[in-house]
C-alpha cells in the first residue's frame, strides 16, 4: 500500500497530466474550444484541477501544451494531414476514442490521449507526456503482472514471495505500509539488509525474464518488443507521441513509432539479449542499441510496488 505522501505525489502527477492534454487539444483548435467534443466537461476538468495543483504548475502545463501543439501542427502538415484540425476528443473516458473513429480500438494497444480529425477527414492520435525534463522520454512501463500474461512468466508471485520472506526473516510486518515504516524508522543495519535484499531479487526477476525471452524465435521476440516495451507495432487509428519539456522556455518533441530507427532495427535486424547492470536487460538490434527493460522497486526497498521501465538505450 501507498503513504498518503505517495497519494497525494501521484494525484498531483495526474491532475498536470490531464490539464496538459486538454489544453493540447485546445491548442490544436488554434486556442477555442469550437470543435472540442464534450467541451463543457473538460473546460470543467481544467478548472477543477487547475486549483489543485496550483497557478504555477498550470502554467507549465500551459505553456508545454501550446508549443507540443505548434510542433504537432508543423509534423501534420509534412507528413499528408491537409487542412487545420476540426475536432478534437480527449480520450481519457473509456470508448471514446472507439466511438469517434467508428470502430473498436484496443486502448492497451493504442496509447492514444488526443485524437484530432483535419478538415481532410484524416484522424491522427496524439500520445501526450508533459516532464521538466529535457532527455528523452522512455518507451513504455508495463507492470509485471501484464508481462506475466504476455511471456508465461511468474514474476509477480516471486517478488512478492520473497518480500514475505524477507518480512518474516527479519521480524517485521507482512502489510506493505506498515513494514516501509518499519525499515525507515529502523537502524542502518535493517535498511542496508532491505537495499541488499532487493538488490537480489531484481537481478532474480531480470533474469528469469531475460532466460524467457531468450527462448522466443526472433519473429516472435520482434513482436513482443515492438508492442509491449516500445508501442511501436502498426495500430489503428496512427498515432505519435508527442512530449513537451521544461518549465521555460519549454520545447515539444515528436516520436513517430512507424517512422523511428530504433523500432526500424528491431523490425528488420536480429535482436540479442544482454544482462545490463544489476537489473536490466539491454535489448540490441543489427548491433544498434534499442533499450533497457529495467526491473525497480517505487519507493522503498523490500516494501513497495514492483515496476518495469523500458527505457532508450
Amino acid at each position: 500500500m501507498k503513504d498518503f505522501s505517495e497519494f497525494l505525489t501521484e494525484a498531483s502527477n495526474t491532475h498536470a497530466a490531464d490539464i496538459n492534454e486538454i489544453l493540447y487539444g485546445y491548442f490544436l483548435l488554434g486556442g477555442t474550444w469550437r470543435g472540442f467534443q464534450n467541451a463543457a466537461e473538460a473546460r470543467k476538468q481544467v478548472e477543477d484541477k487547475k486549483i489543485k495543483i496550483g497557478e504555477e504548475q498550470y502554467t507549465i502545463q500551459q505553456e508545454r501544451a501550446r508549443v507540443m501543439a505548434n510542433e504537432t501542427l508543423n509534423w501534420a502538415r509534412d507528413n499528408g494531414y491537409n487542412g487545420s484540425v476540426s475536432k478534437v476528443w480527449w480520450t481519457a473516458r473509456p470508448g471514446v476514442l472507439s466511438k469517434a473513429v467508428g470502430y473498436a480500438v484496443d486502448s492497451r494497444k493504442n496509447p492514444t490521449d488526443i485524437l484530432v480529425q483535419f478538415t481532410d477527414k484524416q484522424f491522427l492520435g496524439l500520445s501526450a507526456k508533459s516532464t521538466k525534463s529535457k532527455g528523452d522520454i522512455g518507451f513504455k512501463n508495463p507492470g509485471a503482472g501484464t508481462i506475466d500474461k504476455l511471456v508465461g512468466t511468474d514474476l509477480s508471485s516471486h517478488y512478492f514471495k520473497t518480500q514475505v520472506e524477507f518480512a518474516k526473516k527479519h521480524g517485521l510486518s507482512l502489510s506493505t505500509a506498515a513494514r516501509k515504516k518499519e525499515i525507515r524508522a529502523g537502524d542502518d543495519a535493517i535498511k542496508a539488509a532491505a537495499n541488499q535484499e532487493r538488490n537480489n531479487m531484481l537481478s532474480e526477476l531480470r533474469d528469469i525474464l531475460m532466460s524467457r525471452l531468450k527462448s522466443y524465435k526472433q519473429d516472435e521476440l520482434r513482436k513482443l518488443i515492438l508492442s509491449a516495451t516500445m508501442d511501436a507495432e502498426p495500430v489503428m487509428p496512427r498515432y505519435i507521441k508527442v512530449t513537451g519539456h521544461g518549465n521555460g522556455p519549454c520545447t515539444a518533441s515528436i516520436s513517430d513509432p512507424l517512422k523511428n530507427d530504433k523500432a526500424t532495427a528491431v523490425a528488420t535486424q536480429d535482436i540479442t539479449l544482454e544482462p545490463v547492470g544489476n537489473d536490466s536487460i539491454g535489448v540490441s538490434a543489427g548491433g544498434m542499441r534499442i533499450e533497457k527493460i529495467r526491473f525497480k522497486q517505487e519507493s522503498q526497498a523490500m516494501a513497495s510496488s514492483l515496476k518495469l521501465s523500458c527505457d532508450p538505450w
